[in-house]
């Protein structure tokens, strides 16, 4: 899938602002989901990150040599980068004050929003009990719906490599949602 079909020719694609434009909002809501899944569902920081990597990638997008296809993939990899920047620089995991980010008392139907985002940050707490690499080929397949060939040619692995960490990563998040109280309903 192309992200903007028409610069697919383009030597860099990103090149002018109308087309990193289209980028941007072609990709964002992914990213911010990737963010979201990686840095363990803190929307606050997930936003500071997502707008830092857009303006990182502006920034070098000269540098950018691949295709339009590629784009994506480079922006992750920017990405993640500034997650692990991140995690390095902070001397502890973030604070109770970071959860005021899940209440939002403006919502008409509150109740509902804030049992929808206590299961996603039973989720988001359960993949981080997985390897980083492992966690990354998580929430590529299963929140951005990435293919199996697609994650092993961003990550330089093989396919199989790919699913068989896939499939471990899978049983291993259902033991922490069992151990966290949540039910998998395909067998309950």
């Amino acid at each position: 899938m192309r992200i903007f079909e028409k610069f697919a020719t383009r030597t860099h694609p990103l090149d002018d602002q109308d087309t990193f434009a289209l980028f941007y909002e072609n990709t964002h809501q992914n990213t911010y989901r990737y963010v979201m899944a990686l840095n363990g569902g803190f929307e606050r920081q997930a936003e500071d990150i997502t707008a830092d990597a857009y303006l990182r990638a502006w920034k070098n997008r000269r540098s950018f040599t691949g295709t339009s296809d590629a784009a994506f993939g480079w922006l992750l990899t920017i990405t993640r980068r500034i997650i692990i920047d991140k995690y390095r620089a902070a001397s502890s995991r973030p604070t109770e004050a970071d959860l005021i980010d899940y209440i939002e008392d403006d919502k008409p139907d509150a109740e509902t929003v804030l049992l929808g985002k206590e299961v996603s940050e039973q989720v988001i707490k359960a993949l981080q009990y997985l390897p980083e690499n492992r966690r990354d080929m998580v929430v590529l397949r299963y929140m951005l719906g990435w293919r199996v060939n697609q994650i092993a040619e961003h990550l330089a692995m093989p396919e199989n490599t790919v699913s068989v960490s896939l499939h471990r990563s899978l049983k291993q998040l259902q033991e922490a949602l069992a151990l966290q109280g949540v039910s998998n309903e395909r067998t309950a």
